[in-house]
């Protein structure tokens, strides 16, 4: 599975979010810097490490129940990966750098990688992420905190989802589910 994809060697390092516009979707890319390259690389490194952790992952099957904990996969051939195809598989989605000045339109967000041979994409789903909206933070400036006033989106530890070129995982990649697991 994605395992096999270097991360470190990946020359293209992407990043965009999925945004909900009524009753429709659409992805866009959102130009990013290298300090934000090397977040994604390491995110996208965390969530592998967690999902070698968790051992092999079952395939999914939709007449099965699973709870939120189970380690899947899911053939990038079948019918039930179209939505996820559509990230993976997108060339040149567009460029838009205010396309987070408004997160709460924001299901997603994925980083696309590429290397010399292969590629892989690393998607987080909207719930997993939009607490930080509701949230006041703060900030510690001179001798006092005060509330940051500005729109903050915030990346986490880990992706819910690695997508390569066979196939698709989920599950218990997640720390939050690994740490459950374990217990």
């Amino acid at each position: 599975m994605p395992a096999q994809f270097n991360v470190n060697a990946a020359g293209v390092v992407e990043f965009g979010v999925g945004m909900d516009e009524g009753r429709s979707q659409r992805y866009v890319s959102v130009p990013i810097d290298a300090e934000v390259q090397a977040a994604l690389r390491e995110m996208v490194l965390a969530t592998r490490n967690e999902m070698k952790a968790a051992g092999d992952a079952s395939t999914y099957d939709p007449g099965e129940k699973y709870s939120g904990h189970d380690n899947l996969r899911l053939p990038i051939d079948s019918d039930l990966a179209s939505h996820v195809l559509l990230i993976h598989n997108a060339a040149n989605l567009p460029s838009e750098p205010r396309a987070l000045s408004d997160p709460k339109n924001v299901f997603c967000y994925f980083t696309r990688m590429r290397d010399d041979k292969s590629r892989l994409t690393a998607i987080r789903r909207a719930t997993s992420f939009k607490g930080v909206l509701k949230s006041r933070l703060l900030q510690f400036t001179t001798d006092a905190l005060k509330i940051v006033p500005d729109k903050i989106f915030k990346l986490d530890q880990d992706f819910d989802l690695l997508v390569d070129d066979t196939g698709i995982q989920t599950g218990c990649g997640s720390r939050k589910c690994h740490r459950r697991r374990r217990a």
